[in-house]
């Protein structure tokens, strides 16, 4: 089981701190880990004209079955989605604020929408067609979000790179219909050349479940498999701000591995609809 550290009540300057610790020496992914995982993947969940998988964070801390009916979108679903942007822009000083950001980002996809090409069940058209009070409850819930994260990195800070509202890391499983999915908010790293190994942050809604730890360890994992050539991810914290709670789980090569036992298990979950009844025991 991966360790984490555990903090309660956590200030934002003492998070920002522990993304800014001094990182370990470089460690990059073990190729044949890589390797491995496709393989197994491979054969779990095999080409057969059946729809692709995405395993995230998600799937693996609450169990690849549990999800009981379809995604509907709503202003605390979409609040990292706009509120991520959102930091972004304040960061880089397009906005001044997180709500006149998150209220521009919510009018930018609300035109987008009429685009050719947009796509159905995204939040660009839920947007379009939502009444202006819902979009207005949208870009308040996204600034709550931006705020959290800005004040987690602490951006103002001189010392060492600060990356806000990254893109997700994906990899797509050579010979197998299965995405891996990890989510990052921010990226912090010292300024000590390409070797410099980077803390990953994660902002959470809600409170961390029992598994949030091997959730945080799947992020780290895709991650490293994203960008193989990059030494791997010092540290990833995850933070909880409606629980008053911050993980910090240490990444390495072990915890990597850990990560990896976990993808294969959610994989044989996602696999179990797949069989026949004909491989189903009878009852006794």
């Amino acid at each position: 089981m991966t360790s984490a550290v555990h903090l309660r009540n956590a200030s934002a300057g003492e998070v920002a701190a522990i993304l800014r610790e001094p990182s370990p020496p470089a460690e990059v992914l073990d190729a044949r880990l890589r390797a491995a995982l496709s393989t197994r993947l491979r054969a779990i969940l095999p080409r057969r004209g059946g729809p692709r998988h995405r395993i995230d964070g998600y799937v693996v801390e609450k169990g690849a079955l549990s999800f009981t009916g379809p995604f509907l979108w709503n202003a605390r679903a979409a609040r990292r989605v706009l509120g991520t942007p959102a930091a972004r822009a304040v960061a880089s000083g397009v906005a001044g604020d997180p709500l006149t950001a998150a209220a521009s980002e919510v009018d930018r996809l609300a035109t987008r929408s009429v685009r050719p090409g947009a796509r159905p069940g995204g939040l660009a058209l839920w947007l379009a067609s939502a009444p202006e009070v819902v979009r207005s409850l949208c870009a308040l819930e996204a600034a709550g979000w931006a705020t959290s994260l800005l004040g987690c990195v602490e951006t103002s800070s001189p010392l060492g790179s600060v990356a806000v509202g990254i893109p997700d890391a994906w990899f797509e499983v050579p010979g197998a219909p299965v995405t891996l999915h990890g989510r990052r908010d921010a990226a912090v790293g010292a300024p000590s050349g390409a070797d410099c190994r980077l803390s990953l942050l994660r902002l959470r809604d809600g409170l961390p479940g029992p598994r949030a730890v091997e959730g945080l360890a799947l992020d780290g994992l895709v991650d490293a498999l994203s960008a193989p050539e990059r030494p791997l991810p010092a540290r990833v914290v995850g933070v909880w701000p409606d629980a008053g709670v911050t993980l910090v789980v240490a990444f390495d090569g072990d915890v990597a591995r850990a990560a990896a036992r976990e993808v294969l298990v959610a994989a044989e979950r996602l696999a179990r609809p797949l069989q026949t009844l004909d491989s189903v025991p009878e009852a006794a």
